[in-house]
């Protein structure tokens, strides 16, 4: 087997300041807009709220729900030129996963309350606490993927 071919120092630290240049340049552009991470929220809060509501009601709002994801997913296309699952290796799996499980047990919950002990007025107040994780975990995400992007994810 022959020795693995040496690398020149100078042409090393060439490559590795391209590499750095990409990430910090990525990081810079992983920047949602400013009203993505409240419109996601609110697009979660409606749909914890909704879980009270009549079966008609409800497909509609999953409707609304759907058309409201892709339009964000297409709007963060365009703003940062990129699109990033929310589960990928690293730091923002961990926010990803957290707001995954909050949300589905503030569904259940709403729904249980909702139909087993006819509190009607409870979706709509774990809705709007469902918005407010989900806007802030947002920025939490972003913040953890940019940091991912700057120093490599934290696995």
């Amino acid at each position: 087997m022959s020795p693995a071919p040496s690398i020149d120092p100078a042409e090393a630290a060439r490559m590795l300041a391209k590499v750095e240049a990409v990430s910090t340049d990525l990081a810079r552009r992983a920047r949602a807009p400013i009203w993505y991470h409240p419109a996601l929220g609110l697009l979660m809060g409606g749909l914890v709220a909704v879980q009270g509501q009549s079966f008609p009601v409800l497909i509609g709002y999953y409707l609304i729900f759907l058309l409201g994801l892709a339009l964000l997913v297409r709007a963060y296309k365009r703003h940062t030129g990129m699109w990033v699952s929310g589960y990928r290796a690293g730091r923002t799996r961990w926010v990803a996963v957290g707001l995954a499980v909050l949300t589905a047990l503030s569904l259940l919950l709403s729904a249980w309350l909702a139909r087993e002990h006819a509190l009607v007025a409870a979706p709509f107040v774990i809705g709007a606490l469902a918005a407010g994780v989900v806007t802030i975990g947002g920025f939490v995400w972003e913040a953890a993927f940019r940091r991912d992007l700057r120093d490599g994810p934290a696995l």
